[in-house]
């Protein structure tokens, strides 16, 4: 089976702002196959494929391997086109991607932020306790001369 193939399969899931699309390259280009993935939706990823049947049944198999909680659906393309080779990734809305993924890290700061200033308060407490415990067991190392010092004074 060395017919060329070509595919445009459309994948639902959890594919946006994981690096999806980057996956879906690599597996494209060590396919060996022409084509690109795009966004469709925020949940949504698209992707036209091109190449030897072999590599384009082993290049789905790829995908349904790595996210097996997405959906994958595949229509064959009988007309003759001409994908861009080798294998990339269109990058549209660039801004608001960058915009989006800016966000999403300013809120994992934000959460992180929140934590190392609870972790703070934390530390600020158990040295206050250490303080305490640090005057107790000076205590307890001058217990026995006290001891010593009342059987005398008595």
């Amino acid at each position: 089976m060395n017919n060329v193939k070509n595919i445009q399969p459309i994948v639902k899931g959890n594919v946006n702002m994981v690096g999806y699309r980057k996956v879906v390259e690599g597996y494209g280009l060590s396919r060996g196959l022409a084509g690109y993935v795009f966004n469709i939706s925020t949940d949504t990823v698209g992707l036209m494929a091109g190449g030897l049947e072999s590599a384009i049944d082993g290049f789905i198999q790829d995908l349904k391997v790595k996210r097996p909680d997405t959906e994958i659906k595949t229509m064959e393309i009988k007309e003759d086109i001409i994908l861009p080779s080798p294998f990339g990734r269109v990058i549209s809305g660039d801004m608001r991607e960058i915009g989006e993924r800016l966000d999403k890290g300013v809120n994992i700061l934000s959460d992180h932020t929140g934590l190392l200033n609870d972790l703070k308060e934390n530390t600020s407490i158990l040295n206050k306790h250490t303080e305490l415990l640090q005057g107790i067991n000076d205590n307890f190392n001058t217990l026995p001369e006290r001891i010593a010092e009342a059987i005398v004074k008595r």
